[in-house]
């Protein structure tokens, strides 16, 4: 009886062992894949496990959406469940899953790419992949930007998906913090409720002169705009028709960021109401 006994503790205690090495590897693998996205071999080869024990890991990972694939590159990313879980590092998991697409976009524009998100009443470029033409404009990551009547179009994204009285909210900051307030409010008002409508935002020359720029939406799980995704260039380059024929790529690199994060598709270019 007593060997029965020891018997079946001892492979309680095997079992016990092998999901603690799963649990482990499993956190190896999402280790790994902090460093950006990776193929399975990738994966294999670095931490020295078979492609078979990689792609199970995977597997699992992917069904508690920890993980995703990029159906086009076939790569594995950090997905919008871990963000979820841990709560922290917002910014870089919209970073990590935002820049494939700015590459895209970079690599099929040849012009400068920027990524802000909202902090309080401004906004910040957490990403850029600059132009390599001759003639560019470029940011710089952590620019910060007050987001007002006369922000550009990265910020009129953010105040147009905005209700009412927040956007009361951030014009009474710059009367308070700069000493004036917006002439032409009607007209603004206007204007965000067209971006609203239609989706996306225009400005030339209204921060940065000579230059065009051309924003979208970028959502998350819970439906909020959480970033704005942008065309940069110089209006020389990018005139209105020009700038504007990058609208259907521009857009399509912002869904598919969105559903990176766990947006969802039936909310794009949803109005919001006030």
């Amino acid at each position: 009886m007593n060997e029965g006994i020891f018997s079946t503790e001892g492979k309680s205690q095997e079992k016990s062992a092998g999901s603690v090495r799963s649990v482990e590897r499993a956190a190896d693998i999402l280790t790994c894949m902090g460093s950006g996205e990776k193929t399975l071999t990738e994966i294999s080869v670095e931490l020295g496990l078979s492609k078979a024990t990689v792609y199970r890991i995977l597997g699992a990972l992917r069904n508690k959406n920890f993980v995703s694939r990029d159906a086009d590159s076939g790569k594995y990313y950090l997905h919008w469940g871990l963000t979820g879980l841990l709560n922290a590092g917002l910014e870089q998991g919209v970073v990590q899953s935002v820049y494939p697409l700015m590459e895209k976009l970079w690599r099929l524009t040849g012009e400068t790419v920027t990524l802000y998100i909202k902090k309080g009443y401004n906004r910040i470029c957490v990403a850029e992949i600059v132009s390599q033409q001759p003639l560019k404009f470029a940011v710089g990551v952590g620019t910060v930007v007050p987001i007002n009547a006369n922000t550009g179009s990265p910020g009129k994204v953010f105040l147009a998906y905005m209700n009412r009285h927040e956007v009361d909210e951030f014009l009474n900051h710059e009367h308070a913090s700069q000493g004036f307030k917006p002439t032409g409010q009607g007209l603004l008002l206007k204007e965000l409720e067209e971006i609203r409508k239609r989706g996306w935002a225009v400005s030339y020359g209204e921060r940065i002169k000579g230059g065009s720029s051309l924003s979208v939406p970028v959502w998350d799980r819970s439906g909020d705009v959480v970033a704005s995704l942008n065309l940069l260039g110089p209006y020389v380059r990018l005139n209105e028709e020009v700038l504007l024929g990058y609208l259907d790529l521009l857009k399509e690199c912002a869904e598919a960021a969105s559903i990176r994060l766990g947006g969802s598709p039936a909310k794009f270019w949803e109005v919001n109401p006030d």
